[in-house]
C-alpha cells in the first residue's frame, strides 16, 4: 500500500475463490466487504492465480518478468518449494528487487516459523512494556509490527530501487518488534532490570501519564525541568525541592502525581488544555475513533480520503511530498484486474481466454 501510494502498480496476487483472508476480517459489511482490507490494500490491483498448478507458477513468473519488485509474504523457505524463490523469479528478471517479508527473518531457528502481530509483540517483549502496571502486559491496540515491517520493507525496497542494482531485501515481525524495543532492551543491559508495563507514564520523564479532570481524563508530557515549571506556574503548583529536576521527580513520582491529581481534577479537560495550549505545555484529551474522525487538525490535513464506491473515508499514507498528499484509490474486488495485468503483460487473448476456463486464473 505504501508503494502504490507512492505511484507504483502494485499486483497483488490472491488464492482461487477466497483470495486473501483480510477479506473476511471483521468488521464486514452487507456486501461482504470487510473494513480491514478496504483500509490496507488502497490502490492494488487483483490478480487471482492458483499457485497450486504448475501453470499458476508459471503464470507468475511471467508476470514477475517485467516488474521492478516482487514481495513475498510467506513463511520461510515456503516461497522456493513453491518455485517462487529469489532464485527462480531472479531467473526471469535478474535485476529485479526480490522482498521477503516474514514473522523471523531470514535465518535462525524460528526461520520457518509462522506468525502473527500480537505473536511477535509477545515475543519480543512488546507485550511486557505495554499495559497497566503489576498486570502481565497487553497487546497494542493497533497491528504495530504488521504495519511496522511493511513500512521497513517499503523502505528497503526504495533503497534498493534508488540503487539501481536489484538485490534482496529481508523484513520482518521480529525484526520490527526489536527495533521498536531499542531503548527499552539497552536500559535493560544498563540497569539488569526489566522494564515494566507503566500505562500512560513513562519510565524516563515525570510527570507523563493521563490523569482525571473534572469531566473526563487528559493526557500531559513533560519531559525536561523548563516544561515543569511552565507547568507549576499554569495550575499554581508551589515549588517543592523534591520535583526540582527530571530525576527527582522521577524518584519521587507517586508523591508528585498525587499533587498533580488534587490540582487537575478542579477543571475540565477542555478548560486544561486551553490554559496549556496557552502556556506551551504538551497535553491532549484521549481521543476515541469517533473524536478523531472529527478533529479539525485531521480535517486540515485533508488526510481521509473517499474509498471509490463506497461512503468511508480511510486514511492516505502519513507524508506529503512537495505539498502534495499521497494518491489514494480503491481496494480491489476479488480478481478485479486479472484479464487487465493478463493482457498488459503480453498475454494472448487465446492464452487469457484458456487460463480463464481452466481456471488457473480467476
Amino acid at each position: 500500500m505504501i508503494l502504490a501510494g507512492l505511484g507504483a502498480e502494485v499486483i497483488k496476487v490472491e488464492r482461487p475463490d477466497l483470495g486473501d483472508d483480510a477479506r473476511r476480517m471483521a468488521p464486514v459489511d452487507g456486501a461482504g466487504t470487510s473494513a480491514y482490507f478496504l483500509a490496507i490494500n488502497r490502490g492494488k490491483k487483483s490478480v487471482v492465480v492458483d499457485l497450486a498448478t504448475p501453470e499458476g507458477v508459471a503464470l507468475v513468473k511471467r508476470l514477475a518478468s517485467r516488474c521492478d519488485v516482487f514481495i513475498e509474504n510467506f513463511r520461510g523457505g515456503k516461497a522456493e518449494t513453491m518455485g517462487l524463490g529469489e532464485a527462480a523469479i531472479r531467473a526471469v528478471r535478474p535485476g529485479i528487487v526480490y522482498a521477503s517479508l516474514s514473522a523471523f527473518g531470514p535465518r535462525g531457528p524460528d526461520f520457518q516459523k509462522p506468525g502473527y502481530d500480537a505473536l511477535v509483540q509477545a515475543r519480543t517483549g512488546i507485550q511486557s512494556v505495554t499495559g497497566e502496571p503489576g498486570t502481565a502486559g497487553a497487546r497494542a491496540g493497533v497491528s504495530v509490527l504488521d504495519m511496522g515491517s511493511g513500512m521497513w520493507a517499503a523502505v528497503g525496497i526504495i533503497a534498493s530501487l534508488y540503487e539501481g542494482k536489484g538485490g534482496r531485501v529481508d523484513a520482518s515481525l521480529y525484526q520490527t518488534g526489536i527495533m521498536w524495543m531499542a531503548y527499552h532492551l539497552v536500559a535493560r543491559q544498563m540497569t539488569g532490570r526489566d522494564p515494566e508495563p507503566q500505562g500512560t507514564r513513562h519510565a524516563a520523564f515525570a510527570p507523563y501519564g493521563d490523569y482525571a479532570t473534572a469531566d473526563s481524563r487528559i493526557l500531559i508530557g513533560i519531559s525536561n525541568d523548563r516544561l515543569f515549571e511552565r507547568l507549576c506556574s499554569a495550575i499554581g503548583l508551589r515549588a517543592d525541592g523534591r520535583f526540582a529536576k527530571n530525576p527527582d521527580r522521577v524518584k519521587h513520582r507517586a508523591d508528585l502525581e498525587r499533587a498533580l491529581a488534587a490540582v487537575l481534577v478542579r477543571r475540565t479537560t477542555a478548560e486544561w488544555i486551553a490554559i496549556f495550549d496557552e502556556a506551551g505545555i504538551p497535553a491532549s484529551g484521549i481521543q476515541r475513533a469517533g473524536q478523531v474522525l472529527d478533529d479539525p487538525q485531521l480535517g486540515a490535513l485533508e488526510q481521509m480520503s473517499r474509498v471509490p464506491g463506497t461512503d468511508l473515508y480511510s486514511p492516505l499514507l502519513p507524508l506529503e511530498l512537495s505539498g502534495e498528499p499521497a494518491s489514494g484509490g480503491a481496494a480491489p474486488k476479488l480478481g478485479e484486474h486479472t484479464g487487465e495485468v493478463l493482457a498488459a503483460s503480453g498475454f494472448s487473448s487465446d492464452e487469457i481466454v484458456s487460463l480463464f476456463e481452466r481456471r488457473i486464473v480467476q
